[in-house]
């Protein structure tokens, strides 16, 4: 089976090109103070700097906080749900529709509708003011900071739900039927004949939640732009106001090449664990 991965060199290699060759121009601006007055060679002091700085470790904190309880909600709920509508019929399907919908929203549209939803005169703030909450995300960080957590979860749940309906809809039925001859249970069933059927699917949606977690921007920086004061500010965030604000690019392309790392050593790690040194093929 290992033989057919070379079927997708072409592919990989492309892949390879274009994630790569960006990086070389990041190296450079790291070492140096581009688009100043004077430009000169710094060397490692943008790196160095990296240890001081007290904001981006803030940030990288609230990033990785907020991608720990995205994935401890949204991957249980996707699969909850895929659970009980994956099987054909006109309930399941609506359902499956309304699930899905929100994934088919721009990042951008979805920031200005919770922004709309969430401010002080919004449907939001009025329905929790009746309960006599005082809800404003401008003032409030730990507010803020949870309407940043539910905003991803009703986009990003019906990832995690259409990928593991697929995996549902895939399994062999046969090994289902012949334990329900035997008088399996439905939790013996998912137990020991569907969730090992779905550690591959598993995978690929931690993956690629955490990834799309830790690189958040677009709705974030729309529903708050970081505030209040920095409080829901994550490190995509701080980066983009090191380079284009400070006008920094130095700085910024030395945490943007620390940050990358950081990423890839995490889901390395990740998927080590979850495959126990395996490997996906």
């Amino acid at each position: 089976m290992r033989n057919y991965v070379w079927l997708f060199a072409p592919a990989l290699t492309i892949l390879l090109i274009v994630g790569l060759v960006p990086i070389f121009p990041l190296v450079n601006y790291s070492v140096q103070t581009p688009f100043q007055e004077e430009n000169k060679f710094v060397g490692l002091d943008h790196f160095r700097k990296i240890y001081s700085d007290s904001r981006w470790f803030n940030a990288i904190h609230r990033n990785l906080l907020f991608s720990m309880i995205i994935l401890a909600i949204e991957i249980p709920l996707g699969l909850v749900l895929a659970y009980f509508f994956h099987r054909p019929g006109v309930l399941n399907s609506v359902a499956s529709a309304a699930i899905i919908l929100p994934a088919l929203f721009p990042y951008i549209s979805i920031g200005l509708m919770w922004r709309l939803m969430a401010a002080t005169v919004g449907p939001l703030g009025k329905i929790l003011h009746m309960i006599g909450i005082e809800y404003n995300i401008a003032v409030n960080a730990t507010q803020a900071f949870a309407t940043i957590i539910i905003m991803d979860v009703w986009h990003w749940t019906s990832l995690a739900f259409l990928v593991f309906s697929a995996a549902f809809a895939a399994m062999d039925p046969t090994p289902i039927m012949a334990a329900r001859t035997e008088g399996a249970t439905r939790w013996q069933i998912f137990r020991y004949i569907q969730l090992p059927n779905l550690m591959f699917p598993l995978l690929f949606v931690i993956l690629l939640r955490l990834i799309d977690s830790l690189r958040i921007f677009d709705e974030a920086f729309v529903l708050t732009s970081g505030g209040p004061g920095f409080s829901t500010e994550f490190v995509s965030q701080y980066i983009r106001n090191v380079a284009l604000e400070q006008w920094n690019f130095g700085y910024g392309a030395a945490l943007s090449l620390v940050y990358l790392f950081m990423i890839i050593v995490l889901c390395v790690m990740v998927m080590n664990i979850l495959t126990r040194g395996r490997g996906v093929l």
